[in-house]
């Protein structure tokens, strides 16, 4: 991938070592164990794994069901769809949903949220905004996010030393990175199904001989609009790198989906038979297995010989 063609990226996240699933009002959540340890990794050391890990979530989604969300929440009681999302989790962390929508940071400082609403800038108080992140927590759900740092955010929330390489990173990532931050598994379900549809229509686009259906897929493929992103310098002795500030791993996995499939030399790649992403060993591969290859040849031969 473009790491490969001689761009130095770098972008840090941080997981624990460990990860549970929580119950609460009959709807299913992930946090890490109170035992585990937090350490940061590269994203783009393991950028072509993370991306297929999770579009391979989306895809057996997508199965499931289509556009109706609250099928979301049905397969998030199941114990399959739960270990899909836990594996992930336990090798790569939470997405951050909480800091991924917003646009105002530091907002325990402020003890306001904006968002962006259909037509609006809406504003949310953060009490109501952060205390849905914390389920089963009631040291979280006793403190006051509306009136800036207090004694209590002090203790319960920036109890977590953030590694060094998150220092400079804003408030909410002491949100996200505390041992008592829940995402619910319906939603992280929800967001790998729309990232795997993105990928689906964009290589459609690509492939796709019937003019009628190539708009269609075009259509939707023009409709992903990454969350807003930025970087810094990385400088070191021998090279300059771009320093990625993800505010959360859904905004890194659609920067790596963007140059993944802006690249003209991707190795991340949809089988044309099975529709399931593959990692390339060679540039010219269309199916990820000589068996998807092999029915796909049958299909071709029974079109010509109609």
């Amino acid at each position: 991938m473009i790491k490969e063609n001689n761009f130095n990226f770098k972008g840090v996240w941080a997981k624990y070592s460990d990860y549970e699933i929580i119950k609460s009002n009959d709807e299913f959540y992930v946090r890490a164990t109170k035992k585990s340890k937090i350490t940061t990794f590269d994203i783009y050391n393991v950028n072509k794994k993370l991306l297929v890990d999770f579009l391979l979530i989306g895809r057996e989604t997508l199965k499931y069901t289509n556009e109706r969300d609250i099928e979301c929440n049905l397969m998030s009681t199941e114990e399959k769809y739960q270990k899909m999302v836990l594996d992930f989790v336990k090798k790569y962390g939470l997405l951050g949903d909480l800091s991924y929508p917003l646009l105002n940071s530091n907002i325990i400082s402020s003890g306001e949220v904006y968002l962006q609403g259909y037509s609006e800038v809406n504003k949310i108080s953060a009490n109501n905004y952060i205390k849905p992140f914390f389920i089963e927590d009631e040291n979280i759900k006793n403190i006051d996010f509306n009136n800036g740092i207090n004694e209590n955010i002090l203790k319960y929330v920036y109890s977590t030393d953030l590694p060094i390489e998150l220092s400079n990173k804003p408030e909410e990532m002491n949100l996200i990175f505390s041992k008592a931050y829940t995402e619910k598994i319906s939603r992280i379900l929800f967001y790998s199904k729309q990232l795997y549809k993105i990928f689906e229509y964009t290589e459609n686009s690509i492939t796709e001989k019937n003019e009628d259906k190539k708009a269609i897929y075009k259509k939707f493929a023009s409709e992903f609009v990454p969350n807003n992103i930025a970087f810094m310098f990385d400088l070191n002795d021998d090279k300059v790198a771009l320093n990625w500030q993800f505010s959360s791993l859904k905004q890194a996995m659609e920067v790596l989906l963007g140059f993944n499939e802006s690249n003209d030399r991707k190795e991340l790649k949809m089988c044309k038979h099975c529709g399931k992403p593959f990692i390339a060993k060679n540039i010219k591969a269309e199916y990820d297995t000589i068996s998807c290859r092999n029915i796909a040849n049958v299909y071709k031969n029974r079109e010509k010989n109609k």
